[in-house]
């Protein structure tokens, strides 16, 4: 049964990146908020709502943060963006499991244990890695089956109410990984470099999928409202998209003149370049799988994404206001560096230019 406006939401975070959209959008639509966080990262943000600070993995903290139902303790929703361990998500179930009606879980398509079906959907295997329980720090090699075991937490204490969202590439404004916003400020570096090539990697028809952050966070309300259960992939776009038509877009807002030189797949990873650090969402043809997981259930239940180009000129208007690189958040996923230098990039073109 879709719940009534307005909605009384409790957001787990919601100072970075898509807890801040998820804040935003929610506040515009005159939703009541409570933000539960550390008060560490833009703490300043949305004085409307009203704000818990506790890290929570201080038990006795969180605890008292989120406080008895005498004292405003319930919510219509709980929307979870800083879960990175079960037993976190294991907690919250024990404070909140008769205290809100549905319990969003931010979870991640990196949970599945492989991406080799022409299309991924929500009933793929999962990723298991002995003694992840024990876990604690996240990083590359445990961070998708501690999602995994994330996910089973919130089945386990909320049931059919857990919606257990695995978004793909989250892109735009505030983003911390810096992978899409490089493209964007390499691309508006070219608007000003009208007599200079820039790399184009691998196959131009190579599959890529994004989401724009506020499509997401706008999807993730809209469950809030119809009480929505069960694992979801959430990416995008709605129709099948290339590495030429990322491009293309980026082109169209940015730099419309830039010069694309699409340099073969083999020859790039032969010059040592790593995919989806040194060139940030491209993925080689054995790993391109992961941009095709299955959209199906969210395109049914309402999701709709901006286009792309919108998505690019926005986020390089905030990077050049705020700058774009990656940001570290405390207990989450490391956060390398991103992006060929200009000189390497130069140096690649060049020897793609000179090969025999």
């Amino acid at each position: 049964m879709p719940r009534r406006y307005p909605m009384n939401l409790l957001i787990l975070g919601g100072t970075r990146f898509l807890g801040r959209h998820l804040a935003e959008l929610a506040l515009q639509a005159g939703h009541e908020v409570t933000l539960l966080h550390r008060g560490r990262s833009n703490a300043q943000l949305f004085p409307e709502a009203e704000h818990r600070i506790a890290d929570r993995d201080d038990a006795a903290a969180f605890a008292a943060a989120l406080g008895r139902v005498s004292e405003g303790g319930t919510w219509d929703a709980a929307i979870d963006t800083s879960a990175y361990f079960p037993r976190q998500v294991a907690q919250a179930a024990a404070l909140l499991a008769d205290r809100v009606g549905q319990y969003q879980l931010i979870s991640s398509i990196s949970v599945y244990a492989s991406f080799d079906g022409l299309a991924t959907d929500e009933s793929a295997p999962r990723l298991t890695l002995p003694g992840a329980e024990q876990a604690q720090a996240v990083t590359g090699a445990n961070y998708g089956a501690l999602k995994a075991l994330c996910e089973d937490a919130a089945l386990e204490g909320f049931g059919e109410r857990a919606l257990i969202a695995r978004p793909g590439l989250l892109v735009g404004p505030w983003d911390p990984t810096g992978r899409f916003t490089w493209w964007a400020e390499r691309l508006a570096r070219a608007a000003t470099e009208p007599d200079t090539e820039m790399l184009a990697p691998g196959d131009p028809l190579g599959p890529v999928q994004c989401i724009d952050a506020r499509d997401a966070a706008l999807w993730l309300l809209h469950q809030a409202e119809a009480c929505t259960g069960g694992a979801c992939n959430l990416t995008g776009p709605e129709e099948p998209l290339t590495m030429a038509g990322f491009l293309a877009a980026g082109q169209a807002a940015l730099a419309p003149q830039a010069r694309l030189q699409w340099v073969d797949e083999d020859f790039v990873l032969a010059q040592g370049v790593a995919p989806w650090s040194d060139l940030p969402v491209w993925l080689p043809a054995v790993s391109s799988g992961v941009h095709r997981a299955d959209i199906g259930r969210a395109l049914a239940t309402g999701l709709q994404c901006r286009p792309l180009a919108q998505t690019f000129a926005d986020t390089a208007a905030w990077a050049a206001q705020h700058g774009g690189g990656p940001q570290p958040i405390a207990g989450g996923p490391p956060r390398p560096a991103v992006g060929l230098a200009p000189a390497r990039e130069a140096a690649l073109l060049r020897a793609w230019h000179a090969r025999g």
